[in-house]
Parts: C-alpha cells; sequence; structure tokens
C-alpha cells in the first residue's frame, strides 16, 4: 500500500523548477561574484554537526529551532541552522595561525524548526559573508558596503540600510542596574516604539530626570539624524563616547564610498540579537518589503568560544526572501539577448563575444527565425541578436 507521504513534502519544505530555480541560481552566482570581487573566498562546512558544537553557541531562540537527530552511534547531531557559528568553529581551531583578517563568504541552505511564513521556510537559503580578526569602524563600514552592494547587484535598487550600535545599548542597560524582568519590560517598551510606556517604567527607577528624557527621546527618534544628541546625552563614560565617535565613523565612510546619504539611517533602539551581537548591528530591507532582507552584526566573543578569541563582523542575506522582493522591483533575471541557433563561425563568434562582455545570450535551438524569433525574444523581455556572416544578417 502507498502511503500519502510518498507524494507529499513535510511541512514547510517546497520544491523549486523552471523560473525560481533559475532565478536562485542567478542569485546565487550574481552574489557569489559580488563577494569574489570583494576580496572573499569561499568556505563551505557540513551540512550537519555535534549538536553541542552548535547549540552551545546559539542564542535561546535558534537553539530551540535546531533540528537534532542520533547517529548509529547514539551521539547527537544537528543540522546546520546559520554559517556563523561553524565558520566560527573553523576559525578557532583549523585557522587560528592563518594571516589576519580572514575574509569568507558562503551560500547554502540552513535549517530551522520554526513556523513558515513568508520567505522563510524550515529549509532556505543563505548567503553572506564575515569579515574576521578586525576591530575597526573601517571593517564594519566594509561589510556594511558590501552587504549593499551585493543586493544591488542582484537588482535591488531601493535597499534601506538601518544601523544599530548593541554595545552601546548593552552598556546603558548594565548602568541601570536592572533586574533581568525590569530589562525586559524596557526592551520591549523600546522595540514596540511605546514611549510613554517606557517613560512610566523609567519613572520607577532610581534614574536622573535628564537620562530618563534622553532614553525616551532615543527610542522615539528612530531613523532620525538627532540620535548622536541623545546617545551623547545618555553616555555614562569615555568609552560611551567613543562607542558613539566610531559608529559616527563608520557612517560618514559608507556616506563616502557608496553615496549612500539616503539609504542609511541609524536607530540605537534596534535589540534584536542583543544576547549575540557585541558592536554594530545592521538590517537592509526594501520599500513594500515587511521582513529584512539582509541583517547582520559584530560579534567578536563567538570566535573565542571555540579557542584563541578573535574579532568578528559578518552578515546573511536571505536568498528566497530576495527572490520574492526581485518582483515588486521589475528587476529582470532573464536573458539579455536572444540569438538564432546559426551554423555559421562568425555568429558564434558574435555570440561568444556578447557572453564574454557580459550579457546573458539565449540560443534559441529550435530554429526560429525572423519574426517568430522577435516575438520569442520579446516574451522573455530580451532582444534579438543579429549575427552576421559574410557582411549579411542571418536572422530574417
Amino acid at each position: 500500500m502507498t502511503s500519502d507521504y510518498e507524494r507529499q513534502l513535510p511541512h514547510g519544505l517546497s520544491d523549486l523548477f523552471f523560473a525560481e530555480a533559475a532565478q536562485r541560481t542567478a542569485l546565487e552566482s550574481g552574489l557569489a561574484e559580488t563577494f569574489l570581487r570583494w576580496g572573499y573566498t569561499q568556505v563551505i562546512p557540513p551540512t550537519f554537526e555535534f549538536y553541542e558544537s552548535i547549540a552551545a553557541e546559539a542564542g535561546t531562540q535558534l537553539r530551540e529551532e535546531l533540528y537534532r537527530f542520533f547517529d548509529r552511534d547514539g551521539r547527537t547531531l544537528a543540522l546546520r541552522a546559520d554559517f556563523t557559528i561553524p565558520i566560527a568553529r573553523i576559525v578557532a581551531t583549523k585557522l587560528y595561525d592563518q594571516p589576519m583578517p580572514l575574509r569568507f563568504y558562503y551560500i547554502g541552505s540552513v535549517f530551522r524548526h520554526e513556523e513558515p511564513r513568508a520567505g522563510r521556510r524550515r529549509e532556505f537559503t543563505q548567503a553572506g559573508i564575515e569579515l574576521i580578526g578586525a576591530r575597526t569602524p573601517a571593517a564594519d563600514a566594509e561589510v556594511i558596503a558590501l552587504a549593499l552592494e551585493a543586493l544591488r547587484t542582484i537588482g535591488l535598487r531601493e535597499v534601506r540600510i538601518s544601523i544599530g550600535q548593541m554595545a552601546f545599548f548593552k552598556a546603558l542597560l548594565a548602568d541601570l542596574g536592572l533586574a533581568p524582568e525590569q530589562v525586559a519590560q524596557v526592551k520591549a517598551a523600546i522595540e514596540r516604539r511605546a514611549t510613554a510606556q517606557l517613560e512610566s517604567i523609567l519613572r520607577a527607577l532610581p534614574m536622573a530626570d535628564e537620562r530618563r528624557h534622553a532614553l525616551v527621546q532615543l527610542a522615539g527618534w528612530r531613523h532620525s539624524e538627532r540620535w548622536r544628541e541623545a546617545a551623547h546625552a545618555l553616555c555614562i563614560n569615555a568609552q560611551s563616547h567613543q562607542v558613539i565617535d566610531e559608529l559616527t565613523e563608520v557612517v560618514e565612510r559608507l556616506r563616502a564610498s557608496v553615496q549612500a546619504d539616503n539609504v542609511l539611517s541609524v536607530d540605537l533602539t534596534a535589540l534584536r540579537g542583543m544576547e549575540y551581537y557585541t558592536g554594530v548591528v545592521f538590517a537592509g530591507f526594501v520599500p513594500g518589503i515587511g521582513y529584512d532582507l539582509v541583517s547582520g552584526g559584530r560579534y567578536d566573543e563567538l570566535i573565542g568560544h571555540f579557542g584563541k578569541a578573535c574579532p568578528a563582523m559578518g552578515f546573511a542575506i536571505g536568498v528566497e526572501r530576495a527572490m520574492m522582493a526581485l518582483p515588486a522591483q521589475n528587476a529582470r533575471l532573464g536573458p539579455d539577448v536572444v540569438a538564432e541557433a546559426c551554423a555559421h563561425a562568425e555568429c558564434y563568434e558574435q555570440i561568444v563575444a556578447a557572453r564574454r562582455a557580459g550579457e546573458r545570450v539565449l540560443v534559441d535551438v529550435l530554429g526560429r527565425s525572423g519574426g517568430a524569433l522577435r516575438a520569442y525574444a520579446q516574451s522573455l523581455g530580451a532582444r534579438v541578436l543579429a549575427c552576421r556572416h559574410k557582411g549579411k544578417i542571418c536572422e530574417g
């Protein structure tokens, strides 16, 4: 008897074929080319590892989403839920004596037992980079600039980047001396932009009026150019001022290098990944899409858990989410040119030359020509390559 499961997929998985498969492959290729041009080399960690290796460094939520299973010796294994933790292990255990910084990129599937939603299944594709061994504003700016460049390269032209600073906010909360439940209340109020509730919570704490006012202002000034004003008012020592000064340098470097005056904004109350990140954090999105396409930040403590401590900064792009965002911006991933399947060497040379020039050339092997070939090219949003043989155009 045939089981129904033989014809079905587990909840949260999907098949890709035809246009979707081609689009994802094209996206992955475009991202890989961009990472390579910036000097990043590929790293390929295994699809599964010992559960302890992943779970010990994962945050609470990620740990709960791990797919676990047993090998034949009874040892607990887990499917890869992200790339950063395996790369941290590789660097700490195998590459600790290499010249720094190291630059890696990755593209591959990750697996999380979470509720499927728009652009995120239980198996999805991440593409990203890790810049390891540098703790400078220049390194932070490079990582964010590369994230922006990668999304632009695949056709997303209206990307917006929001930048935060986790070290600043962690220091602020530590200085307040809050109990864990109070930290949770403050964090929840800030994430909801509930300034009235935040004001009420802070009034119950031993906190100077000017600092309370500055924190409430900071929560309300999301993406405002006045963030420096409120941030410096909240600084508790010289180190806090330095953190804000370094963030200012990151923003200035980005605006100088990527012509991104209308693309960047600062949100010092972005608290996602608070237990994981240690410095600059950021996320990228496009208007009209209700989720981040890329997110990342500085995680200077992770690699040290596997061996020698080493600063690091990186990001991950959700490839399926990027695929969903592209139609909203009418980006093309099909061929640029359609050519007749001509047997003449001269025509073939023209096709090769067009491909080498960076154009995507599709050869019509069904033998269409003339109006039929033009109609076919038009249906693909492409133009016809007019191949010439002995001075004459081959396509009719």
